[in-house]
Formats: structure tokens, C-alpha cells, sequence
């Protein structure tokens, strides 16, 4: 790349970085027109067309740029969050364990590449949950658990996915977890004495729901499910 283009290549990164995406990504594709084989060139268009709102446009960029760099591993995480964005879950995946992948082989797994993976997997749980595909919500929140194992919001979200299968010992475990990081979790002594009661333990579930309340006496649902166990025993 000859001085001039370079001087044009600095610009264009300022102005992305002032907000004047337009005249950034001008001055990006010029470049390509001129040297189309720099994936440094590459990333910062699909960077700029990320910006602009053409997401399909910031995604070929992004493609483009990993074709001519298979290593690069920036290209891969700017594609995995526009996906991420769109809720292209899956494609995010993808992009993203390739990152990582990459990124473990060269220099080790960053917690906030682990951190993204992590959401990446609960979101494509949380969709799975509500189309009711308990199995496979089940699949993707144990992923983002084994990255992040302090994730007390994600083990909570695994432990639903189990008590949805009836898989009772399993999301005891994982509640039992998430209480002894934090006792106060009301959330999810709730969903223990739910558990409890699936079982029938009423007794075991009672004492989850008082506790709840004893917290928070305005709690609807511990309310609603000590009703509802009222009723059941009556």
C-alpha cells in the first residue's frame, strides 16, 4: 500500500471513529478498489457498515476479511456480535468458537471472548426454552455453564431446562449451587421448592417459600405457590 492510500486509510478510521460513517466507508472501498487483498482494510469496512446499520453488507466484509486471514480472529468476533444482534444465534456460535478456538491455539482464551461465547450459547437456550424445546435449551445452557461456571444466572437458566424434563436431582444440584454462592438468590429458593413440590415434597417445599417470604413478604410467586400448595393438600 503506497503512502497516499495509507494517508486515506488513517482518515477513514478517524471518521469512523467520529461518527461520520459514510464518508469512512467512501474512503474504505476506494482502498479495496486499489488493494483488494488487505483484510486489515476488510475489517474496518464491515466495522464502518456495522456502524451505518447495513449489518449484510458489515457481515461480507467481515467474511471477506477471515478468507484472506483465516487467523484473524478480531474479524471473527466483529462478525459473531453483528449475528449475535440480528438473534442469528447459531452463525453467531460458529464465529464465535472459531475465535476461540484461534485465540486458545495463539494466545489463550480471554475471559471476555468466554464472556460472549457464554451469552451467545444462553440466548440460543432462551429461544429453544420458549419455542418449549426443553432438550435443546437444556444442550445450550450447559455449554455456556462449562465457560462460565460462576454464572449463577446461567445455572439457573440450566436448572429450569432440567426441572422442565423432570430431571429433579439435576437442577437440585445446580440450585444447591447457586444458594450456597448466595443464599439470597430468592429466585431461585423459589424454583428449588417448585422443584421440591414436582416431587412431591411438599413439607421441603413449604419451607423454601416461607423462607422466600420471610425475605420479601411481598413476593407474588412464593404467595402464588403456597396457595396453590394449600390447595393441593386440601
Amino acid at each position: 500500500m503506497d503512502l497516499e492510500t495509507k494517508k486515506i486509510y488513517a482518515e477513514a478510521l478517524e471518521m469512523y471513529e467520529k461518527g461520520d460513517t459514510k464518508k469512512s466507508i467512501e474512503r474504505l472501498i476506494k482502498i479495496i478498489n486499489l488493494y483488494p487483498d488487505y483484510p486489515d482494510v476488510h475489517n474496518a469496512l464491515g466495522f464502518a457498515y456495522s456502524l451505518a446499520g447495513n449489518y449484510e453488507a458489515a457481515i461480507d466484509s467481515f467474511k471477506k476479511a477471515t478468507e484472506l486471514n483465516p487467523e484473524y480472529i478480531e474479524a471473527y468476533v466483529n462478525m459473531a456480535i453483528i449475528y449475535n444482534e440480528q438473534c442469528q444465534f447459531e452463525e453467531a456460535i460458529m464465529a464465535f468458537e472459531k475465535a476461540a478456538s484461534l485465540e486458545t491455539r495463539i494466545k489463550g482464551f480471554s475471559p471476555q471472548l468466554k464472556a460472549q461465547l457464554a451469552n451467545t450459547y444462553t440466548q440460543l437456550g432462551d429461544t429453544y426454552y420458549e419455542l418449549q424445546d426443553y432438550q435443546k435449551a437444556k444442550e445450550e445452557y450447559q455449554r455456556a455453564v462449562n465457560l462460565g461456571p460462576t454464572f449463577i444466572d446461567k445455572k439457573l437458566k440450566l436448572a429450569k431446562a432440567h426441572l422442565q424434563l423432570s430431571e429433579y436431582k439435576n437442577a437440585e444440584e445446580l440450585l444447591f449451587d447457586i444458594l450456597k454462592r448466595n443464599g439470597k438468590y430468592l429466585i431461585a429458593k423459589t424454583i428449588l421448592g417448585l422443584c421440591y413440590y414436582r416431587q412431591q415434597k411438599f413439607v421441603d417445599a413449604k419451607k423454601q417459600w416461607q423462607e422466600v417470604l420471610e425475605i420479601d413478604p411481598v413476593n407474588i410467586k412464593a404467595k402464588s405457590y403456597l396457595n396453590m400448595l394449600k390447595e393441593k393438600i386440601k
